[in-house]
């Protein structure tokens, strides 16, 4: 902002009446309010959770499902694909640092890794999303159809049809035909 010049003629004029006032002044006046308590009881607020949904009470506690041995078999070979990919993405970095070094020799084996690191990327991810799930969905529907411990029939007081006994492991794999390809 520049500096006011004694030469402007609007300084150079007397000032007359009054000097201009902020505008606060202009707005209307609000009375003072009332600080007295009330005996007025705050409505409860309805609790919502996340995405709005209601949280009206406790949720049942989660159950962990139980891990068959085709489950723990499909999470090792996961695993194994998981480590794999690792070892082939370090081993990308070193062959790329050694072609852009000038050793042409590594270059073939570079395409290669990249095949073998998609590879096992695809191979872990399609056993965590078919498989995987398909077994944890058979296990969560085996413990929804097994009896509670202190439910009659866990205590053998049975009537009518058979005992309760969940299906054999075979069993509960769904027939090829069910399967998605």
């Amino acid at each position: 902002m520049g500096q006011r010049s004694p030469y402007n003629d609007r300084y150079k004029v007397e000032q007359k009446g009054k000097t201009r006032r902020s505008a606060s002044s202009a707005k209307p006046k609000r009375e003072i309010a009332d600080l007295t308590p009330t005996d007025t009881k705050p409505k409860a607020k309805k609790k919502t959770g996340w995405f709005g949904k209601s949280q009206s009470g406790p949720r049942p506690p989660v159950q962990p499902i139980v891990s068959t041995p085709r489950m723990k078999q499909l999470r090792t070979i996961w695993w194994v694909l998981w480590v794999i990919a690792l070892g082939v993405a370090l081993g990308i970095l070193y062959l790329q640092q050694a072609v852009k070094a000038g050793s042409t020799a590594y270059a073939p084996f570079v395409g290669i890794a990249w095949v073998l690191w998609a590879a096992s990327m695809g191979g872990a991810f399609y056993l965590e999303f078919v498989p995987i799930r398909k077994e944890r969905r058979l296990a969560l529907e085996a413990m929804a159809a097994k009896p509670e411990k202190g439910s009659k029939q866990a205590k053998g007081d049975t009537k009518g049809k058979g005992g309760s006994e969940p299906p054999a492991p075979d069993d509960r794999r769904p027939p090829d035909s069910e399967m998605p390809s």
